[in-house]
């Protein structure tokens, strides 16, 4: 306990260093001029003015400080597109990562006598993005249901941020070894991005960009890398131009067809090793409403996954009229918060109870 006091303790020292030696200095500084004010022959008007201006800064920088160490060391909401400082102490407080470099618990390629072994793939919504507790996750979720229903089954989350159709079906042929009796597939309306040359990944790279001053000061400053990013629109736009990416992309007959057909190839390929497919769509949570933007993609992408062979759970169905803000992991990041993983694992066991024996 102590070592782990002291460490942390060291840790913070070093971390904050700039800050303590600033407000260090500022306070000590401020406090001997003070003494020199009152000991002059300044009027006393000039002396509260001094005074006055002097406590105006320290109480500037305390509380700058102040707002420093909350978005450093206790604000605890991701960030989607990755552009914020704070999300990379959300990775580092939420995200264990096991011996394939998945985050789950590692798994185990001997395969015990009447086990059922599902494998979850899909990207950052699968992962858990903006889920704290993978305990809550649609995957980790479906697993305890069906283990309390007293099926012998485990789950494996597959999940890899920022990947697409052709890199899950890649995925898959790196863990196939692990012998899955089902294969749930998350889908999500970015999916069809090409691993060659997706335009979604030219817009976050481009739109994440910032002037070498603004640089300078994030680097610094947890808290106005939050601020910067939360004022300025270019956030919101981001996730404006993605979405029109990506729904882009499935007017585009070449890409369209090129991603089907991977489609049908992968889920003949897994019927062909016995292996059951479940297919469940996500939504574009931001954009639900009555003028959501997808709906006949949904349509489209549904009926060929049921003409490939999958059994297709859609949740735009459940999640249409209901208010993005209730739905989305943080404001700066809407991929699907505890409530819609709850949703999707009681979806999902409903389908999985009729395939497992």
């Amino acid at each position: 306990m102590i070592l782990n006091l002291f460490s942390r303790s060291f840790y913070f020292i070093n971390d904050f260093k700039l800050y303590i030696l600033l407000d260090t200095v500022t306070v000590i500084l401020c406090f001997f001029l003070l003494i020199r004010i009152f000991k002059s022959n300044l009027p006393e008007i000039n002396k509260k003015i001094f005074s006055a201006l002097f406590f105006s800064l320290v109480l500037t920088i305390l509380t700058f400080t102040s707002f420093e160490v909350y978005f450093r060391y206790i604000y605890d909401d991701s960030d989607g597109l990755g552009f914020l400082k704070v999300n990379k102490k959300w990775l580092e407080r939420h995200v264990v990562y096991n011996a394939y470099f998945y985050r789950d618990r590692d798994f185990t390629t001997e395969k015990k006598e009447g086990l059922t072994r599902i494998g979850v793939l899909g990207d950052s919504l699968t992962f858990g993005a903006g889920v704290k507790n993978v305990n809550n996750r649609f995957s980790n979720l479906l697993e305890q249901k069906l283990q309390v229903a007293g099926k012998n089954v485990e789950v494996y989350n597959l999940g890899v941020p920022g990947i697409d159709t052709q890199a899950e079906i890649q995925q898959y042929e790196k863990v196939k070894n692990l012998n899955f009796d089902i294969i749930v597939w998350e889908y999500y309306l970015n999916d069809i991005q090409p691993s060659r040359g997706s335009t979604g990944t030219a817009i976050i790279n481009n739109n994440s960009q910032v002037t070498k001053i603004t640089k300078s000061i994030s680097d610094s400053s947890y808290f106005f890398d939050f601020m910067y990013w939360r004022l300025t629109p270019r956030y919101r736009l981001t996730t404006e131009q993605l979405k029109n990416a990506d729904l882009k992309q499935y007017t585009n007959e070449e890409i369209l067809t090129e991603h089907k057909e991977d489609i049908n190839n992968f889920i003949s390929s897994l019927s062909s090793e016995n292996k059951k497919v479940v297919v469940i769509i996500f939504p574009l949570l931001n954009f639900l409403g009555p003028n959501y933007p997808a709906k006949d993609i949904h349509k489209m992408m549904s009926d060929h996954f049921s003409q490939s062979g999958a059994q297709v759970i859609d949740l735009l169905g459940d999640l249409k009229d209901k208010n993005p803000k209730d739905l989305v992991a943080s404001q700066f990041d809407s991929h699907p918060n505890d409530k819609v993983h709850a949703l999707a694992a009681e979806k999902l066991y409903n389908e999985l109870l009729n395939l497992i024996n």
